[in-house]
Parts: structure tokens; C-alpha cells; sequence
């Protein structure tokens, strides 16, 4: 067993996020909560101490809802203004995990959309 020197956080569409993905996107009027939350999204953050958490919540917030809705918008559908705090815990919810632990085998590769893959 391998551990990380980050945290995780597993975020998760609540009822007001979903009635904004029907709107956009009314050929998914029959979706559930279920059906939105089936393959939720990890991201992973530093450490925290356990009596700061939700520190990383601050500093990561507009970057993790740019991607959650980001997953949404086509077909000229229009990014919601004023993107805050507020508006994030009202469209999602999360799960904050302390540790992180691969107990896989494989080798573990990171693919990173800011790198240059020219040098």
C-alpha cells in the first residue's frame, strides 16, 4: 500500500444542481439524483489539519464548479453569473476524505493537461 501526501475531495450534484442540468439539457428531463451522482468526481487537495478543514473548499471552489458544470455546457447553454461560495454548496455537496491510498499494483501515471507535451 502506497499513500499520498493529499486529501480528497468527492463532489456530488444536489436536487437545485440537477433541475439547472434539465433546464440546459431538457433530453435528460427523466434524470434522478442517482443518475447524476453515478460516477462522481474526485479531486484531490493538500493535507489539511483536521481542525482547518474546508480550508481547501476556499481555495479550490471556483475551479471544481467551472469543471462540474463545465461537463454541461453545450449547445450554447450559458455558464450561471455570479459563481460564489454560496452558489457552489447550493448546486453541490462534498465529501472530504483525510487519506488517500492506492492499493493498486500498477504503476501510477499522471497525465497533466497544463504541460507542455512539446518539450
Amino acid at each position: 500500500m502506497k499513500s499520498f501526501n493529499r486529501s480528497a475531495i468527492t463532489v456530488f450534484g444536489t436536487e437545485a444542481f440537477l433541475e439547472w442540468v434539465k433546464d440546459t439539457h431538457p433530453n435528460l428531463h427523466r434524470w434522478t439524483l442517482e443518475e447524476l451522482n453515478h460516477h462522481p468526481n474526485v479531486y484531490l487537495v493538500e493535507v489539511e489539519d483536521q481542525n482547518c478543514w474546508g480550508n481547501c473548499f476556499e481555495k479550490y471552489f471556483l475551479e471544481i464548479f467551472q469543471n462540474e458544470v463545465g461537463r454541461f455546457i453545450h449547445n450554447g447553454a450559458n455558464w450561471p453569473e455570479d459563481i460564489t461560495p454560496s452558489l457552489f454548496r447550493h448546486w453541490f455537496r462534498y465529501d472530504y476524505h483525510e487519506d488517500v491510498i492506492d492499493l493498486s499494483l500498477e504503476i501510477l501515471e499522471v497525465y497533466d493537461d497544463a504541460s507542455d507535451t512539446d518539450t
